[in-house]
């Protein structure tokens, strides 16, 4: 995976097309809504996005599936499942969970070091 998504393709949750990008099946998500989208699973407090938008963490178990991953819920060692915690633009009818948030902010570090 690399950390860019095409130059045309604007941020998932934002809108915009600047900065490297990580690429998402429905498309790509931008630095600056890796990094809010990490401080609103950490606090729980809504953050706006460079676009405008409000990104927001997903209260309902049963709501949307992450869209880079497809999952919402984490299984774990036992088989036992536990809801994932996700952050939504709703706006956008964007969602990602905290799981591809993490792996997102990866990319893009390595990306920026080289």
């Amino acid at each position: 995976m690399t950390a860019a998504n095409g130059a045309a393709r604007p941020c998932r949750f934002c809108g915009t097309v600047r900065g490297p990008r990580v690429p998402g099946k429905a498309g790509p998500i931008c630095l600056d809504c890796v990094r809010a989208g990490l401080r609103v699973v950490r606090d729980g407090a809504d953050r706006e996005t460079p676009g405008g938008d409000v990104l927001a963490a997903v209260t309902s178990p049963l709501a949307a599936v992450c869209e880079f991953c497809g999952r919402r819920e984490r299984r774990t060692f036992l088989g036992l499942r536990r809801p994932l915690l996700r952050v939504t633009c709703a706006q956008r009818d964007a969602v990602i969970c905290v799981d591809c948030l993490d792996h997102a902010g990866d990319v893009l570090n390595l990306a920026l070091r080289h």
